[in-house]
């Protein structure tokens, strides 16, 4: 097992001492004689007292930023971020960080944002912050969990919301967002629709081809443009049936993505391009959930059956040329149609015993996946398709999991939660290369907090989690623009991580907060690309990898410097080894971004109702590796700024920018010869494409 290193350890530790240092002068000089304010102030502006492991934070609190829903809510919590889970088969291992109303949202396809913003402010009661043993015994595995409390009396409301985006070139992408909510016969009714132009970048630069003594071969400009769209309805349920509390959920979703590119490509001190390069690739997406869950007591114990049906169907297209000025055009064509379902059933009875929350259960899960895809050539108009170039497969899993956790108050200072999970699975896949396979895996866990004095807080976790396999990866696929083609692979096995974390917690004030963790994981069967027997390449498994690294969040009020500004980010750092099934030595995981900060200051003048702030995102350089190529990214870094007035009667307008001078992306691609292990460099491709600025106005409000 790998080890952190000194310097990264001291990385970790060093701004968490810096800061918390900060946070306890401040506490110590609220405190001092002559400095205490008074009563209502307090009231106001200390955090909520912890009391058995939560926090209930009225709406008082959230008073200085005039929230308009939910998500304003949350957002605002400090030391807190939505988890939306795991996008994983079956149900239990996806769930999210946010409960409302104290239950889950019944939804695979909705992220807990788009949930939380279609419930207005003025129907919440209060937002409540669970920790330790609070927080597993409704949520088991989270460390954090806020749970929205909505009122019982709540009139019906709406909220709506438009944005445009601006790119430095001219184009407008649009954004409309509403929803609705009322009661009927006792059940709240939330209806919504959301409808987005994502997309509309061109991606404008150069790329070219050099030798292995860095000469350019050939090179020349390139244009990429990119466009996608979507519209999504949503309909919720909930309320009372008798002693039964009923969620129901529905949501179905269309959207579109096509793209263009061409590159023209020069010899040195060529006037006119010898060769033209140019692709298309499209695709249409049909998205649909029904989801639902019933909850009441039954002989002491809270009983919960959920239940989630969703689907998915997706035409694509990818096409590319790379043809001699003057010469007959060949094009090379992959188009693909696949068809996903899944059907989930779980059901849960949870119950306290004195100092324990018991909770048992179990849950069962059909996927299934129906591929089929073809490789053709042509001239751009008539294509052939041989017969070796068809694929087709189907793919299905069943599996059943029990489980049986505890979340133990052992003390108001120690708290421990544990899981014990078993998963069965089989899957089954047809076709030429079709087999049945089996597979059992236990899956414990356990989760301690420590609070040796007011504010601080000590974590550690142990868990063994399994992966979620992609069905995609069972059947044959193509990058024909790279020129590159995977093969299925019906010998995978999920990817299972020992992960262990250390970590501890700062709070002080109204809203100061410092984490700091260190993290290990140990991998078996963890996926990346390998050969195959007949030549090709697929993503297959290796037997054991390593990564480990820390994390560091923060916020950290600085009223000191000027009443109102803020300093909040987070901060990761990870490394990662395997053992490279080409070459045989150790290399990092492919594709990994072992860096990257987020950082943000804020300014808030709430007497004005006035917000504003500039944040800073930097992401470190990453490598895909393949049998006989590197693909490298340079790190990237994006930069923006923003301002909120709600001094216009119940309206929010936010008008805010991204990297107005516009960004630049470089990729190096290394050709080996005949693949990695030679080190022998056949060619290079260089690309660099720069991306338009971005502005933005938002403005949302009730009705």
């Amino acid at each position: 097992m790998a080890i952190l290193h000194q310097r990264a350890l001291m990385c970790s530790v060093a701004p968490f001492i810096c800061f918390s240092g900060v946070g306890i002068a401040t506490a110590h000089a609220q405190n001092l004689p002559g400095n205490k304010p008074a009563q209502s102030a307090v009231a106001a502006n200390a955090l909520p007292e912890l009391v058995n492991g939560k926090r209930v934070f009225l709406p008082a609190y959230f008073a200085d930023i005039t929230p308009q829903t939910a998500a304003d809510m949350v957002n605002r919590l400090p030391g807190f971020s939505i988890d939306d889970g795991e996008s994983v088969r079956g149900f239990g291992a996806t769930a999210g960080n946010v409960l409302i109303d104290g239950a889950r949202p019944t939804s695979k396809n909705e992220g807990l944002y788009s949930i939380l913003n279609r419930i207005p402010a003025a129907n919440v009661a209060q937002v409540e912050l669970l920790e330790g043993a609070a927080a597993g015994a409704l949520a088991p595995g989270k460390s954090l969990v806020v749970n929205v409390v909505r009122k019982e009396d709540a009139k019906a409301s709406g909220k709506w919301e438009v944005q445009a985006t601006g790119l430095s070139s001219g184009r407008i992408r649009p954004k409309l967002d509403v929803s609705y909510t009322n009661k009927i016969a006792g059940f709240s009714i939330t209806t919504g629709l959301q409808a987005e132009v994502e997309n509309a970048d061109n991606f404008v630069g150069f790329e070219g081809i050099r030798s292995p003594d860095g000469t350019f071969l050939e090179s020349g400009p390139n244009d990429d443009r990119r466009r996608s769209k979507y519209a999504q309805a949503t309909l919720a349920i909930d309320g009372k049936m008798g002693e039964a509390k009923v969620n129901l959920n529905a949501s179905y979703l269309e959207g579109r993505f096509h793209r263009n590119w061409v590159h023209a490509a020069y010899f040195p001190a060529a006037t006119l391009p010898f060769r033209i390069d140019e692709g298309r690739e499209a695709n249409q997406t049909q998205r649909w959930e029904i989801g639902g869950d019933v909850e009441r007591t039954l002989a002491g114990w809270t009983g919960k059956l959920a239940l989630l049906v969703k689907g998915s169907h997706d035409d694509d297209l990818s096409l590319a040329g790379f043809n001699r000025v003057n010469q007959p055009r060949t094009f090379g064509r992959f188009i693909s149609s696949s068809e996903t379902s899944e059907q989930v059933a779980r059901a849960t009875f949870k119950r306290k015993f004195g100092a324990h929350q018991i909770e048992t259960g179990g849950e069962i899960a059909h996927n299934r996946l129906d591929f089929t895809g073809q490789y053709s050539q042509g001239d751009g108009i008539i294509y052939v398709v041989r017969p070796s170039d068809i694929s087709s497969t189907e793919v299905s899993e069943n599996r059943k999991e029990a489980f049986i956790s505890d979340s133990w108050t052992i003390s108001p200072k120690l708290t421990l939660e544990s899981t014990l999970t078993g998963e069965w699975s089989t899957i089954e896949q047809t076709g030429p290369s079709g087999k049945t396979r089996s597979f059992f895996y236990p899956k414990p866990r356990i989760k301690a907090a420590w609070k040796p004095q007011d504010g601080w807080t000590y974590r550690v976790e142990v868990e063994r989690s399994v992966g979620q396999l992609d069905f995609g990866a069972f059947a044959d696929s193509a990058s024909v623009g790279d020129n590159n083609q995977n093969s299925g692979n019906p010998e995978l096995r999920p990817e299972q991580v020992w992960s262990g974390l250390i970590g501890v917690e700062r709070r002080w004030g109204k809203r100061g907060v410092i984490n700091a963790s260190l993290v290990q994981e140990s991998f078996e069967d963890q996926l990346t690309l390998v050969p195959t027997r007949n030549g090709g390449v697929a993503l297959g498994n290796v037997p054991t990898a390593q990564r480990w690294g820390y994390n560091l969040s923060w916020t950290i009020p600085l009223e000191a410097l000027l009443h109102g500004l803020e300093f909040e980010g987070n901060y990761r750092w990870r490394d990662s080894e395997l053992t490279d099934p080409i070459t045989q030595k150790p290399r990092p995981f492919s594709g990994w971004d072992g860096r990257s900060l987020n950082t943000n200051i804020t300014y808030e003048l709430p007497k004005k109702k006035l917000r504003m702030g500039a944040w800073l995102w930097r992401g470190d350089n990453n490598t895909d590796y393949r049998p006989d190529q590197e693909f490298h990214w340079a790190a990237v870094q994006a930069w923006g700024g923003w301002i909120e007035t709600k001094a216009y009667k119940n309206l929010s307008i936010e008008f805010g920018f991204e990297d107005p001078n516009g960004n630049r992306f470089t990729r190096v691609r290394t050709d080996y010869s005949p693949d990695r292990r030679s080190g022998i460099i056949s060619r290079t491709q260089y690309r660099e494409r720069s991306k338009d600025g971005i502005w933005y106005i938002l403005v949302k409000g009730p009705f």
